[in-house]
């Protein structure tokens, strides 16, 4: 009977468990390194579903076996190198377990992929501390996904190994979170008599999460390196801690999609009834083993059993166009038929369990969206409310003004949150800033996120608007022209939400100098979304290109 999930009695959704893509180290013989791999899985198999392997798993070639515990299904394609195994078991508690495995060579390397999925409902740290072939996997084949998975950090004191940690977040073929653990700068500790070196034991956390992410420690010199190669959007720096998650674009991404904490926040950071720098250790080890779980691998170039099925067929379907045996052709012909059927009934058994998937996230989505709206409302009415404490003075009058650029996106999110928000775009734009006078782009800021958006949600006026920027010699039009900003290519429009493909148009700018030296000129880009009520700002501070300019 053809292997297939539907063929199951546990029709719970299945919760993946584990997930890696990696290459295996063959260290130049390939055939071994893959029988390697392929003897502990065998043996796994042969454990868990207790049976006698038939002679072809001892040949690496092609099987199916059923068993009253599970089912297994090899197939191999010498010619390709290629070797993948679909199986299923049900332990003595009733767990159903499905696993696929995939190695193929490909230009000189053998790419190695696992999955794992369970179907009954158990949390899913009980169902990751049950997995003793990763385990083994990890400890006795040498994996590489663009560096060594390893229980152990890889500590950087020189800052000439920055471009290969850069080479390393950027990879589009990584899918193991980075998280990047910084030296605390003595000098500006002032949280105990005896400042420490680290906040977080990278030692400690490498071995809690071998397999799950890789661990790295810089130097402070190393640090101060890595801020100049990516900026400080996207740096760790001076004992702050950050998680670097699949798909990293320096020039386009979202730096909050990675999220980063500084040490005061690791110092007093809580969770799981635990307070302080081991709290935090404990929240990034859970992170990153719930992220094994969620997040989208890339198995393209892999085979597993349903595709390696067709592969199969159709190299034998290649093979019989050259024989002359009618009969032959034609079981080549029925093979190729029959492994497409079972690729598709697989495919639209996990086709219903995606849809479930994403409709749940829908639904989690919209209800966040709700809260996110809700909490907006509630603090528009608290801002109201104590400014009528102050006898109607703004609450922004004693926020403090840093005196350069560096501060501003840390700035706008703790003052202006809410209210107004800088795109990744403009935070990459505010370290390329030359404007000399950045204490004027804080204050448009504060009217944008004041005076600007009351008159949007009509409980202030234009007028009052107009009169705060005259105050500091700023002006407010429109951009430039729609139809000449699609001359202008990607300049005057955004992708938002950021992420998106959904792009915005940057419609109004404030601008104070005419001069079109960029060290005199300030323009701060954005549009009014309406459904957050918030300002967002695209660009700034400089003066963007169009075809009169």
């Amino acid at each position: 009977m053809p292997f297939s999930y539907a063929n199951t009695n546990f029709r719970h959704r299945r919760l993946t468990v584990y997930q890696l893509r990696a290459t295996v180290n063959a260290s130049g013989d390939l055939d071994n390194a893959l029988h390697a791999v392929a003897d502990l899985v065998l043996s796994y198999i042969a454990k868990h579903l207790y049976v006698k392997l038939p002679s072809e798993a001892t040949e690496y070639r092609s099987f199916e076996l059923d068993s009253e515990r599970g089912r297994c299904e090899c197939v191999s394609v010498e010619e390709r190198r290629l070797w993948t195994a679909r199986f299923r078991f049900t332990t003595k508690n009733n767990l159903c377990w499905f696993y696929d495995v995939a190695m193929i060579e490909e230009n000189g390397r053998l790419l190695f992929g696992i999955k794992i999925e369970i179907s009954t409902e158990i949390p899913l740290e009980e169902a990751q501390a049950q997995l003793p072939l990763v385990t083994e996997l990890l400890s006795r084949i040498s994996l590489a996904q663009f560096r060594p998975i390893s229980a152990s950090s890889w500590k950087i004191n020189d800052p000439a190994e920055i471009e290969d940690l850069y080479a390393l977040i950027t990879s589009p073929y990584r899918n193991l979170p980075v998280i990047v653990i910084s030296q605390v700068n003595w000098n500006h500790w002032t949280l105990t008599p005896n400042p420490p070196g680290f906040l977080v034991n990278d030692d400690y956390l490498a071995r809690q999460v071998a397999g799950y992410a890789h661990i790295v420690r810089l130097s402070f010199q190393a640090a101060f390196a890595w801020t100049k190669r990516v900026g400080k959007p996207w740096a760790v720096y001076d004992g702050a801690c950050r998680t670097y998650f699949q798909n990293v674009n320096i020039e386009k991404g979202i730096p909050a999609g990675h999220p980063g904490n500084r040490k005061d926040k690791i110092w007093y950071w809580v969770y799981d009834g635990d307070r302080g720098p081991n709290a935090y250790t404990s929240f990034l080890i859970h992170t990153v083993h719930q992220t094994a779980s969620t997040n989208r691998t890339d198995w393209r170039g892999l085979y597993f059993v349903p595709d390696a099925r067709i592969l199969a067929a159709e190299l034998e379907l290649a093979h019989s166009t050259h024989l002359a045996n009618a009969p032959a052709r034609e079981a080549a012909l029925n093979h190729h038929v029959a492994a497409l059927q079972r690729k598709l009934d697989a495919a639209e058994e996990e086709n219903a369990d995606w849809l479930a998937e994403v409709e749940q996230a829908q639904e989690i989505a919209e209800f966040y969206r709700n809260e996110n709206i809700s909490l907006r409302r509630q603090i528009d009415v608290l801002r109201n409310h104590l400014k009528r404490q102050r006898g109607d003075k703004e609450l922004d009058t004693d926020v403090p003004i840093p005196r350069g650029y560096d501060a501003m996106p840390d700035w706008v999110r703790q003052h202006l949150a809410g209210r107004l928000i800088l795109h990744p775009r403009a935070e990459r734009a505010v370290g390329k800033a030359e404007y000399v006078e950045p204490e004027m782009v804080y204050r448009a800021l504060l009217i944008l996120a004041n005076e600007y958006r009351n008159s949007r949600m009509g409980i202030g006026s234009d007028e009052s608007f107009r009169t705060a920027l005259a105050k500091y010699g700023m002006d407010f039009s429109g951009s430039i022209d729609k139809a000449r900003a699609g001359q202008e290519g990607d300049a005057y429009f955004v992708n938002y939400p950021p992420g998106s493909n959904n792009r915005r148009m940057l419609q109004f700018h404030i601008e104070r100098g005419n001069s079109r030296e960029p060290r005199y000129c300030m323009r701060i880009y954005f549009f009014w979304d309406e459904e957050s009520n918030q300002v967002v700002v695209g660009w700034l501070p400089g003066h963007l290109s169009n075809r009169i300019s």
